[in-house]
């Protein structure tokens, strides 16, 4: 079974058990296979190195004024590098606090906030890097529809598909994953990747709804697309009983009938050759 690494980014860490001095984690790499090398932040200085596993618990942490490692000083020259280029950007503290805010309440005194917003994700998903919007979305509990996830969604449109996928599994923000699913028609490969990779998260509610919104919108001659969706699909079935086969099957029927006007039979026998799968199929249509 494979788990995916949470995000911690955006964490409060509380320093005294009355909860009034809080430290927040703002920088934050994959280290070991079940660890997270973090940067805790007093305001806008990193002040604290940590090592999390995968639960959220502490396995080591200290003040950077008092210790250094490796690790340690590659993460903080890396954060310096990236806080270096965000300097750049004419993002003031104004505008990140209305970037919180849905579009119909934002002040929006920098009539660019929104593209400036939109550019810093798109370099963001250039780069790999942790995401200050996505970052300060968790810690200030930023409305659903805020100008940072208006943007990001925007921005997710013109990004590398590859990267924009890697960028959202790192950020753990999953219910930006079904909207990708239409990226599958040129990069098929995300099929694989996204099902492997999200296919015991949350019962396979994500990967379900990837992989519809992904028959959608494949290109119906393309026979190894289809039959990887269904496939995939199928195995979804055999785990958690959620009937998706049935409900892939009826978008792609609506399609057929008015995309090329054939027959379901007649399409799926020239899409794949999995006598499972076509079973599987079988059945799902006699549920129909």
């Amino acid at each position: 079974m494979t788990y995916l690494a949470p995000c911690f980014l955006g964490r409060k860490v509380y320093a005294d058990g009355e909860k009034t001095k809080y430290y927040v984690v703002k920088y934050e790499e994959k280290a070991g296979k079940q660890t997270v090398d973090v940067l805790l932040f007093d305001h806008e200085q990193p002040v604290i190195f940590g090592i999390m596993d995968f639960q959220g618990n502490f396995l080591d942490s200290f003040f950077l004024t008092d210790k250094s490692t490796k690790a340690s000083g590659e993460a903080l020259e890396r954060w310096k590098e990236i806080d270096s280029r965000k300097k750049q950007y004419r993002v003031t503290q104004d505008d990140l606090k209305d970037a919180l805010k849905p579009e119909s309440k934002a002040k929006k005194k920098n009539k660019k906030i929104k593209k400036l917003l939109h550019d810093e994700h798109l370099e963001d998903i250039k780069h790999q890097w942790p995401s200050r919007l996505l970052t300060l979305q968790r810690e200030e509990d930023g409305a659903e529809d805020s100008l940072i996830m208006e943007t990001l969604a925007e921005a997710l449109g013109t990004a590398n598909p590859k990267k924009a996928y890697l960028f959202l599994r790192f950020h753990r923000m999953d219910g930006f994953i079904p909207p990708i699913g239409p990226f599958t028609a040129k990069h098929p490969e995300l099929v694989e990747k996204v099902s492997y990779d999200y296919f015991h998260v949350d019962h396979g509610s994500v990967l379900e709804d990837f992989l519809l919104t992904a028959a959608h919108e494949a290109p119906l001659d393309d026979k190894k697309l289809i039959e990887s969706i269904l496939q995939y699909i199928e195995k979804l079935d055999n785990v958690y009983g959620n009937n998706v086969l049935k409900k892939a099957l009826t978008t792609f029927s609506r399609r057929l009938k008015k995309e090329q006007g054939i027959s379901m039979k007649e399409w799926l026998s020239d899409v794949t050759a999995d006598r499972t799968l076509k079973k599987s199929v079988v059945q799902a249509l006699k549920k129909a």
